[in-house]
């Protein structure tokens, strides 16, 4: 993947600066920070997979999230050298070689990509990774970029000589726009946000049979993995070992809903007040054993 996106950058760029074509080297631009992103990625994948220790109790998760960070950042820094060499072409009104060479990198380049990034989008909905599902959308920007590209050199061919300079300034935008995604999503992950819906969750654990009530409810996700806590009420009469088995069987209803990845921590509690009170924010859900609705009811 590394040599594939390096491959395609100094292809585009060697053939841009040949050509003096602003697009096309801000394409090869783009292509670059791919490769970066790749470098980046490798990285943090394997910081991420270490398990946890003394400081990070909940594992290296979020150094994935940390790597969309950095990618994001420098394809903002691109955004804004793109901007400048193109208004800088459209001053001085240069015009770029265009002839077939051009389009045979363009084409090549596009198809690399759209393969690159397939992988990377099935790869990260197995492994469940903030990073490559990030790294997969720059990706496939560059194939859109790639195209635009090709548009405007067709019409530089034409006789329209600025065409060249106008889509690197519309390449700069979709690249800002694709920062802006991906750090919105990792901001998503930073600050703790749900990824799953709540009530649906609460929902399936009401339905969980040994289930009397539940509430502190929490989600957050952590590097493509959901961590879900709850306190759950049962009868007060069980043993330990039986309350343990209701404990275990909303263990399994959270991953049905969250995710085999899913990480659950139950707290049970005897259904006596106070702590059969309704949960702050999602008290208004109601369970409805009887629909069938989540989890396998016999038993672990």
């Amino acid at each position: 993947m590394l040599a594939l996106n390096l491959l395609v950058a100094f292809a585009k760029l060697g053939y841009g600066l040949k050509s003096g074509s602003v697009a096309m080297s801000a394409d090869g631009a783009q292509s670059l920070l791919d490769g970066l992103s790749n470098v980046v990625g490798l990285v943090s994948i394997a910081v991420a997979a270490r398990p946890p220790d003394e400081e990070h109790h909940y594992g290296h998760d979020r150094y994935e999230t940390l790597a969309s960070l950095i990618i994001a950042m420098t394809m903002s820094i691109s955004v804004l050298e793109i901007v400048r060499s193109a208004v800088r072409h459209l001053i001085s009104g240069d015009s770029p070689t265009v002839d077939a060479g051009s389009f045979v990198v363009l084409i090549c380049t596009m198809a690399v990509n759209i393969g690159v990034a397939a992988w990377e989008r099935r790869k990260s909905r197995d492994l469940q990774s903030d990073f490559l599902s990030a790294d997969a959308r720059h990706t496939l920007s560059d194939v859109g970029v790639s195209f635009g590209v090709v548009i405007g050199l067709l019409a530089v061919r034409a006789g329209f000589d600025r065409a060249d300079s106008l889509v690197s300034i519309l390449i700069a935008g979709i690249i800002a726009w694709m920062a802006w995604t991906i750090l919105r999503d990792a901001s998503l992950v930073l600050t703790d946000a749900a990824r799953i819906d709540p009530r649906q969750l609460m929902a399936a654990i009401l339905n969980t049979e040994g289930v009397e009530t539940a509430h502190k409810l929490r989600a957050r996700s952590m590097g493509g993995r959901q961590l879900v806590e709850v306190d759950i009420t049962v009868d007060p009469r069980l043993r330990v070992d039986q309350a343990h088995d209701v404990a275990t069987r909303v263990e399994r209803s959270v991953k049905n809903i969250a995710g085999m990845q899913a990480q659950a921590l139950v707290h049970v509690e005897p259904a006596v007040a106070p702590h059969t009170r309704p949960d702050r924010l999602f008290g208004d859900v109601q369970g409805s054993k009887d629909s069938g609705a989540g989890d396998d009811v016999s038993g672990p």
